[in-house]
């Protein structure tokens, strides 16, 4: 009767110790895993703001000829420059803008704003759906001496049909809906949130050289190392920089 009882609590007890080094192992292969997502996510959020930051920089320069190290400064000027094209669309070439109480000389590129628009946005693909108006002409045909039959298009054509020497005779009229792929861009503001990495909290530290060379480096540099869950580690080498455009990691 002990025996049996011996065994019983021997299997009990077997039976709990596969049950949590089974949980310790789904723990060992999950917990590294997770951890692992969590580095590639900050890494690329840290490499998508410096992006956009040197970007900030790339049309400052368009504007003002140099760059500006003050990365806060440089994102509301740009901003600025912007606001005042969308309330003045012949806001171009030589103007001056009020910025931090004094008046400043800047250039802009014509189709400036475009970039900024373009640049500071998330692209993704989507349809558009048009109607066209399809004409069925005569035309004589002068090798043949016989009359053809061709299709214009409404907007496209315009140039043959409104011709006063066009010799051909429209004699239908059809429309036709037609589905075209584009690429949009759905625009976000220049926040300063673009400012700080999300690692560390820590605002990019930028570096502008005796030659006028623009460097963004992000406050990760050296690496950083956090505990997760008592017995792993959070463990990122650093996020790299941007060194007058080229950046330190592979795009």
């Amino acid at each position: 009767m002990e025996q049996k009882a011996y065994n019983e609590t021997w299997s009990f007890i077997v039976k709990w110790i596969t049950v949590i080094l089974l949980v310790v192992l789904v723990l060992v292969i999950i917990i590294p895993w997770r951890i692992w997502q969590e580095e590639d996510y900050y890494r690329e959020l840290c490499h998508w703001k410096m992006t956009n930051l040197w970007n900030a920089q790339r049309l400052y320069h368009e504007l003002r000829k140099e760059y500006n190290p003050n990365l806060r400064e440089t994102l509301q000027f740009i901003d600025q420059v912007r606001d005042s094209i969308l309330a003045d669309s012949m806001y171009v070439r030589n103007q001056k803008i009020f910025f931090n109480n004094k008046w400043i000389d800047i250039n802009i590129p014509q189709y400036w704003h475009e970039d900024f628009d373009t640049t500071f946005a998330h692209a993704y693909s989507a349809q558009d759906t048009f109607e066209e108006i399809i004409y069925t002409a005569l035309v004589p045909n002068e090798e043949t001496g016989l009359i053809d039959t061709i299709f214009l298009n409404e907007d496209r054509d315009r140039w043959i049909y409104s011709d006063s020497l066009w010799e051909g005779r429209i004699i239908d009229t059809n429309s036709e809906l037609r589905i075209e792929r584009v690429m949009k861009y759905e625009s976000y503001n220049l926040v300063d949130s673009l400012l700080v990495c999300s690692l560390v909290n820590e605002l990019y530290q930028s570096e502008l050289s005796e030659d006028s060379i623009l460097t963004i480096y992000c406050p990760t540099r050296g690496g950083v190392e956090f505990k997760r869950y008592y017995f792993f580690t959070f463990s990122d080498t650093g996020h790299g920089y941007i060194h007058d455009g080229k950046r330190s990691w592979k795009k």
